[in-house]
């Protein structure tokens, strides 16, 4: 994560560039745009999920951009100074908020970012610490002795529908505040898409009463605690959700290997832009099939080019979930 105010120089560097630009930029573009002119709302969303609830929610009254480019890892993502002016200038800002957004908080803080007109996702849902239960390894493992653990509140609070509904309605309601000219459109938007993350919400509820099992094996990372605490699904997982490492440990794959020979599991999972390695291993091991959970952190550009949504991936997920539970 880049650190914009660790050293002095760095500091007066970055600060004379983004001067710079902001120069450059026409005087019609340099001031937020006026709603009253009809204009569209310029926004800036971090990653998918509030880039995708934002062009629903907003419908043809809103441009969005998406800084995270489609298929980049975003716990690595690092902006631009060309960035942080794109930023400065729009709308409305929407990031997620935790360890991966500290630089959005250092320019909040240094007033680069103007707070008014920034939402952070996670203000709006109840947060879940990162857990070591039903996970195997942990990048602190080797040091355990010698480095104190310190637990971050999981970030992938989308991944539960229910908290995707209470962060659309708090986009929702920003959208209102910032475009009172249009809230009678945003409220349709507003409802129809409430409509659907409910009826994605049941669909999943169902597919768990009726299934056979009410586990999932993980062979990868897991970034769904908010997912299987919402519907109170078991779960072995090989990494945490932000794991830098995804190389397992011996006692790693033997351990998934015996719970999926002894319990004849048919299905395993993994997540999107994962190597599966691990997966390919266990499904060789076992004779158990893959199945794509899709978290929805990010895209790829074709993913994006067809038209893929937070609605269309996790319908996508009712029907895997359908086939890991029923075996």
């Amino acid at each position: 994560m880049i650190h914009f105010f660790e050293k002095p120089w760095k500091s007066f560097a970055i600060l004379l560039v983004f001067l710079l630009l902001l120069a450059l930029i026409p005087l019609g573009c340099a001031n937020p745009k006026k709603v009253s002119t009809g204009d569209k709302l310029d926004i800036v969303a971090t990653i998918f999920p509030p880039f995708d609830f934002a062009r629903e929610l907003g419908g043809e009254h809103v441009d969005v951009t998406m800084l995270l480019p489609p298929g980049v890892e975003s716990h690595s993502y690092e902006p631009t100074p060309k960035e942080v002016v794109r930023i400065a200038t729009c709308d409305l800002f929407i990031y997620n908020g935790g360890v991966s957004d500290s630089w959005v908080e250092r320019l909040i803080q240094a007033a680069e970012i103007d707070s008014d007109k920034a939402v952070r996702m996670m203000d709006f849902v109840a947060l879940v610490e990162e857990s070591e239960d039903g996970v195997l390894e942990h990048d602190h493992d080797d040091h355990a002795h010698e480095i104190p653990h310190l637990h971050e509140f999981d970030e992938h609070i989308w991944t539960s529908p229910m908290n995707a509904l209470l962060i659309a309605e708090g986009i929702y309601q920003k959208l209102i505040e910032i475009d009172p000219a249009h809230a009678k459109d945003y409220e349709e938007n507003f409802t129809r898409y409430r409509t659907e993350l409910r009826a994605i919400d049941e669909a999943f509820r169902d597919v768990i009463r009726e299934g056979k099992r009410k586990e999932i094996i993980v062979a990868d990372r897991f970034p769904l605690i908010y997912f299987t605490s919402e519907y109170e699904l078991d779960y072995l997982a090989a990494f945490p959700g932000c794991a830098a490492e995804t190389d397992p440990k011996p006692r790693t794959v033997s351990a998934i290997i015996e719970k999926v020979r002894e319990e004849q599991i048919p299905y395993i999972f993994h997540i999107e832009f994962s190597n599966e390695k691990l997966a390919d291993l266990i499904a060789e091991e076992t004779g158990a099939q893959k199945l794509l959970f899709h978290t929805a952190h990010n895209v790829s550009k074709t993913e994006l080019q067809e038209g893929i949504s937070y609605l269309s991936i996790m319908r996508n997920n009712v029907e895997s979930l359908k086939w890991g539970l029923d075996g």
